[in-house]
C-alpha cells in the first residue's frame, strides 16, 4: 500500500474574539470569551478540533503555525486506537505543524474544569471544592445548546451561576459550530457518539498557555465503559489529550452516576443549579418527563428514597421502563446502575416495576453479546493505559 499523500491543511485565522479554522473543504469557527486570554501562539487546539475529521476521511492533518511535538505523537496514538476499535469508520493519521513549540513545565497550580451543569460535572466540581481545590470553569456553547438558541443558553447561565460562583474562581464560555462540521463529515455513528470529546478538548486547549490540568468528569464508572464502548469520552483515550505541558484528566471514573447523587443532595447550590433536561421547551429547567429526566429521577430515588423538588413532574409512573430501549448499551448501563443501587440501598421493593425491569435486563441481547474483537481491543488499550499510569 502506498503512503498516504492527501493532507488536510488547516489555516488558523485569529480576529477579535473569534478564531477560524479552515481548509478548502471544511471550517470550524470558535468564538472566545473576550474577558479571558486565549492562546496567541500555540495551535495545538486546532489539531484536536480537526482530528476526528482527519480520522473519518483517512487524510493526514497539518496545522499551520506552532504546535507541540507531543500533540502530534499523542494525536497519532489516539487515531490508532480509534481505528483499532472502528476500522470500518476511522483511520489512523499523521499530525504535523509548521514548527514545534518549545517545552515548558506544567502549570499544575492552575486548573480548568469542564462544566455542563449536569450531574457528572456538578459532582466533580463539588468534590474538588470541598477538598479545598480551586479551578476555573469552562462551558462550551454549541454542544448541549444549539448556537442559535441564545435565549435558552442565557437562561442556563443564570441558573448555574450560584453554583459556578461557589466552586469556580472564574467561568469561561466558548462558542463553536464544530458539531455542524462533524455532522457533515459523519463523524458519529447512529448508535454511538464520538465527536463531543474532540470539540471539548479543542475548546479547552485553546487556553493551554494559562493552565496545566484540564479536568473532565467521567460519564460512566470504568467497568460501565465496557458496556457502552465505544464512546467519545473514556478513560482509555482521554489520557492522550496531552501536549506535554497541559493534559486532560478524567475524574470520578470509579463512581456510577447514581453513586454521585448523595453528594449533590447535600448542597443546596448544586441541587438548585443542576440541569440535564433534553426537552428544549423546558430547558434549562427539568421537565421530569423526558427520558433523561426520568432516568435521573430514578437515580435520585434509589440513592436516597426521595425525588428532590427540581422536576416539573416529580412522579415515577409504573410504566417508566417503557421509555427506554434496552438494546442500546448506554441505556442498559444506566438501568443496571439504577436496579443495582435499589437492591444495595434496600429500595428494590419500593421502586415501581423493579422486578419487571430486572427480568428484562437479565435477558441476553445484541448489546451484551456484540463484537468480541472490539471489546478485546478496548481491554488491550486499558491494559496499556494502566502500564502508562504506573
Amino acid at each position: 500500500m502506498q503512503p498516504r499523500t492527501e493532507v488536510i491543511r488547516i489555516k488558523v485565522t485569529r480576529s477579535d474574539g473569534s478564531i477560524l479554522l479552515s481548509n478548502n473543504a471544511q471550517s470550524i469557527q470558535v468564538w472566545t470569551d473576550s474577558r479571558h486570554s486565549a492562546n496567541e501562539v500555540r495551535n495545538d487546539f486546532a489539531a484536536w478540533f480537526f482530528l476526528p475529521i482527519a480520522m473519518r476521511t483517512g487524510k493526514d492533518l497539518h496545522v499551520e503555525g506552532e504546535g507541540a511535538e507531543e500533540t502530534a505523537k499523542n494525536a497519532r496514538r489516539l487515531s490508532e486506537i480509534w481505528e483499532s476499535w472502528l476500522p470500518h469508520h476511522f483511520s489512523s493519521v499523521n499530525i504535523s505543524f509548521d514548527t514545534h513549540s518549545p517545552s515548558r513545565p506544567r502549570k499544575s497550580e492552575k486548573s480548568l474544569c469542564f462544566y455542563s451543569g449536569g450531574i457528572d460535572s456538578t459532582h466533580a466540581l463539588l468534590t474538588r471544592h470541598r477538598a479545598g481545590q480551586r479551578q476555573s470553569l469552562l462551558t462550551v456553547h454549541g454542544l448541549e445548546y444549539k448556537l442559535e438558541d441564545e435565549s435558552k443558553f442565557q437562561a442556563f447561565k443564570s441558573k448555574v451561576s450560584p453554583f459556578s460562583s461557589l466552586v469556580g474562581t472564574e467561568h469561561i464560555f466558548v462558542r463553536t459550530d464544530a458539531y455542524a462540521t462533524y455532522n457533515k463529515c459523519r463523524v458519529n455513528l447512529p448508535a454511538a457518539h464520538f465527536s463531543h470529546i474532540f470539540a471539548l478538548a479543542g475548546s479547552a486547549f485553546l487556553y493551554t498557555e494559562n493552565y496545566g490540568d484540564i479536568f473532565i468528569a467521567a460519564d460512566y464508572r470504568r467497568d460501565q465503559q465496557f458496556i457502552t464502548h465505544p464512546w467519545g469520552s473514556n478513560s482509555a483515550t482521554n489520557v492522550y489529550f496531552d501536549d506535554g505541558c497541559t493534559r486532560l484528566v478524567t475524574l470520578d471514573d470509579h463512581l456510577t452516576r447514581t453513586e454521585k447523587m448523595p453528594l449533590i443532595l447535600s448542597s443546596k447550590e448544586a441541587l438548585a443549579s443542576v440541569t440535564f433536561c433534553t426537552n428544549n421547551r423546558s430547558r434549562p429547567n427539568n421537565c421530569g418527563r423526558c427520558q433523561k429526566c426520568t432516568r435521573t429521577k430514578l437515580m435520585f430515588f434509589v440513592a436516597s428514597g426521595t425525588v428532590p423538588e427540581i422536576f416539573a413532574d416529580p412522579s415515577i409512573p409504573s410504566d417508566w421502563y417503557s421509555r427506554f430501549d434496552l438494546h442500546k448499551s448506554y441505556q442498559r448501563a444506566f438501568l443496571l446502575d439504577i436496579v443495582t443501587s435499589a437492591k444495595r440501598n434496600s429500595l428494590f421493593a419500593h421502586l415501581p416495576s423493579a422486578d419487571i425491569v430486572y427480568a428484562m435486563l437479565k435477558k441476553p441481547n445484541s448489546a451484551s453479546t456484540r463484537n468480541d474483537d472490539v471489546r478485546r481491543g478496548f481491554l488491550d488499550t486499558l491494559s496499556h493505559l494502566m502500564k502508562r499510569v504506573r
